[in-house]
């Protein structure tokens, strides 16, 4: 529920300001004001409408709406700033120049160029974006970990995160994705959380456990919690990713495979009862002889993986802000908001994320998978 208010509160917010704005802008312009009173009642009617009805309505119009919604939220975004620093553009071209250089048609014409230039620019920024989103990139990163691991020399492991599936991230995405982790002929698939965005509902009602179930490697296909399974239904969500779309669920457990190596899932910050991951290595009696791969949703206190032996640490959640100056918030957050680091003996890799949650928009920022070709020495 708080996160359902949350962005009503910051759609209502962009949609009041930006509508008085427009507004005052065409106080002389009759038929334009008439448009632009139709476009924004038409949005605001479909997606407050897809938003409080979602569980009652057919998919396909909560789809729509939602995709409109989280675009239009966006667009809104970053016209506002674009409207700002073009009135300091004309308010200091006025302060700087003579006293009759002023006129009505003067600034009446000035805010039909800054119309066009931020249709424009916002068009190939959300186009960019879209096509970021759209087409995600295959990273690879070469790990070495001085341990043996059994009769395994070397793992071809498709990391994935933040897939989100749920009104916006639909079946076809799905389809999508699951070709792609395919493609890479993995040894091993590991999700680092939040498969499912929100409520379970788009995901039965799609049954998007025909595409997950297409998913198989030699050694398995595991995942940890993140926070999005724990937003509605959390038990449901996870019985569901581990019985019926057969992902299984790490909480806070250790499975040894093939006698090689573990691979450790943790639950997320958002669990009751989640447990020190020393504590997990001790109950599960973890040989820390062998390669140990924590799987953890969140990447805050890398040190704990670190101090703990921990061979290899994937995490996601951060999305590296999804949208600029999201990214730049992220560096600033996280320790790690994006990409490999070594601290330590342990290789650490945090990932942006296939998916998205919101607007399927990536500005400044990546959809991936990550290919970890790992050696054992």
């Amino acid at each position: 529920m708080r996160v359902f208010i949350n962005v009503l509160i910051i759609y209502l917010t962009l949609n009041i300001y930006a509508f008085w704005r427009g507004w005052k802008t065409l106080a002389n312009c009759k038929n334009w004001r008439i448009l632009f009173v139709a476009v924004f009642g038409i949005e605001f009617i479909l997606y407050i409408t897809g938003l409080i009805f979602r569980n009652h309505l057919p998919y396909a119009f909560v789809h729509f709406t939602r995709t409109m919604g989280t675009t239009w939220m966006l667009f809104l975004f970053y016209a506002i700033p674009f409207v700002w620093i073009s009135d300091l553009i004309f308010y200091i071209r006025k302060k700087k120049a003579s006293p009759d250089w002023y006129q009505p048609e003067k600034e009446k014409k000035h805010k039909a160029h800054t119309f066009i230039l931020i249709l424009l620019l916002e068009s190939a920024m959300l186009g960019w974006g879209n096509y970021n989103f759209n087409h995600p990139a295959v990273e690879h990163v070469n790990i070495t970990v001085n341990k043996k691991a059994g009769d395994i020399d070397s793992l071809r492991i498709v990391m994935v995160g933040d897939v989100h599936l749920g009104y916006l991230i639909d079946k076809k995405y799905a389809k999508k994705y699951v070709d792609l982790i395919m493609a890479q002929h993995p040894d091993l698939i590991l999700f680092v959380g939040d498969i499912i965005d929100a409520g379970i509902n788009p995901v039965l009602q799609q049954h998007m456990e025909e595409e997950l179930r297409q998913l198989h490697a030699p050694l398995g296909v595991y995942s940890c919690p993140g926070n999005h399974e724990y937003r509605y239904e959390a038990e449901e969500k996870i019985a569901w990713l581990n019985n019926v779309a057969g992902i299984i669920m790490l909480r806070d457990s250790a499975v040894l495979i093939d006698s090689a190596f573990y691979v450790i899932g943790r639950e997320d910050l958002k669990a009751p009862q989640r447990k020190p991951l020393k504590q997990i290595l001790r109950e599960q009696h973890v040989n820390t002889a062998l390669p140990i791969i924590v799987l953890k949703h969140n990447p805050i206190d890398l040190n704990e993986e670190v101090c703990a032996g921990v061979d290899i640490a994937l995490y996601g959640h951060t999305h590296r802000g999804q949208s600029f100056p999201g990214n730049l918030i992220a560096d600033l957050v996280f320790e790690v908001s994006h990409g490999y680091k070594k601290k330590e003996n342990t290789h650490i890799f945090v990932t942006s994320g296939l998916g998205l949650a919101g607007s399927q928009h990536r500005i400044g920022t990546q959809s991936e998978i990550v290919i970890l070709n790992v050696k054992f020495e």
